[in-house]
């Protein structure tokens, strides 16, 4: 049998059990001895003795004193017997506690020895974590790298597919110029009035192709510390740029200003969210073939708070996907048609850069998505 620290049961149990016994003893046959427990033997002895009918006071006064002597010598007896005792119970109590001392300092050894495992394990472990989250932050830092690249590339791709639809009508519009320039040389019918009347639409129509392309560029230079800026300006410059796109696809954008604002923070970075969520909207609406297709947004203020909503008709959002439409690489929209990246970098610029909230939810018409920011 052996106790939780290793340490032999009996080894603790015997020297109490061997104290207890001899102390039994020694109390017992010390009641024995004892001089009161002989002079009471003694007289008692006389009474019976003196009871018998040959009565001898010599003989009972030798009886007695040989009763002493032996007395004297159980006496002396028992007190060579206890020195003996207690020298031996001396002896054993000093080998009990060298054995009871090299027992609890092997036991404090292996005590050490398992505290030292367990901290070397541990600085083990602590080195191992500190490479695990240094590997771990540098695959995020990666990951980050790799979203931001693709959101960029994505980005490009919206940018390049804006300007086409932005510069479709003005190129149209030069290119009849030249037609009807063309005719009218080949019939003899061109005019110096003519000719200049038709080069100044067409400059016309170039220097408006020439600012779409710097307002595309500005639009995504990013911000590079917060100002106070006019929440309706931000959106109409997200609505410039995707005008074009929604009139090709027959959408229309109503804009609803219950109560302007004004937001410290970063103005490109918001109008970029709001230029993400109508491009979600439109591209929602065309896949769905959606009759009459609407959107809306929505600007108003109640206190400290700027509330902007853009909604749809598309019919909502497929509830399960509530969790999981703000996660990176999350997309409803086909592999070539959408990245999963607009939401979740929206998100962030939101959230993060300019502590406030965005979320989504679902009307009876179509998806809400709402963002909240403190004026």
């Amino acid at each position: 049998m052996f106790n939780k620290e290793g340490i032999p049961f009996f080894i603790i149990i015997v020297p109490f059990l061997a104290i207890l016994f001899i102390s039994f003893f020694s109390t017992s046959y010390y009641l024995k001895l004892t001089n009161s427990s002989f002079e009471i033997d003694t007289i008692e002895f006389k009474q019976v003795y003196i009871l018998q009918n040959n009565y001898d006071e010599k003989k009972l006064s030798k009886l007695l004193q040989e009763k002493k002597k032996l007395h004297e010598i159980r006496q002396n007896e028992f007190k060579e017997f206890m020195i003996v005792l207690t020298v031996i119970i001396f002896v054993f109590m000093v080998l009990f506690s060298m054995l009871m001392n090299t027992i609890i300092h092997d036991v404090i050894k292996k005590y050490k020895n398992r505290v030292q495992n367990r901290e070397e394990r541990l600085e083990s472990l602590n080195k191992t974590l500190v490479t695990e989250v240094e590997k771990g932050i540098e695959d995020g830092k990666q990951k980050d790298r790799a979203i931001l690249q693709q959101s960029k590339l994505a980005r490009m791709g919206e940018m390049i597919a804006m300007i086409a639809h932005q510069w479709r009508q003005p190129l149209t519009e030069v290119s009849g110029i030249l037609m009807e320039l063309e005719t009218a040389t080949r019939f003899k019918k061109v005019t110096n009035e003519h000719i200049l009347k038709s080069i100044d639409k067409s400059d016309k129509m170039i220097e408006f192709m020439s600012n779409t392309i710097d307002d595309f560029r500005n639009f995504y230079k990013p911000d590079k510390k917060k100002e106070v800026f006019d929440v309706l300006a931000s959106c109409k410059k997200a609505i410039n740029l995707v005008n074009a796109s929604l009139e090709d696809s027959s959408i229309i954008l109503n804009l609803e200003v219950k109560n302007n604002s004004f937001i410290n923070g970063y103005p490109t970075e918001f109008a970029q969210v709001i230029l993400n969520l109508i491009s979600n909207a439109k591209d929602i609406l065309v896949e769905r073939k959606i009759q009459n297709p609407k959107i809306t947004l929505v600007i108003e203020s109640f206190g400290s708070l700027c509330i902007i909503k853009v909604k749809d008709n598309a019919g909502g959002l497929d509830e399960k996907n509530y969790d999981l439409i703000f996660d990176p690489y999350f997309t409803t929209k086909e592999s070539s048609k959408g990245t999963g990246l607009g939401l979740y970098i929206s998100k962030l610029i939101i959230e993060k850069n300019m502590g406030g909230e965005l979320s989504v939810k679902n009307d009876e018409k179509g998806a809400v998505f709402k963002i909240v920011l403190l004026g």
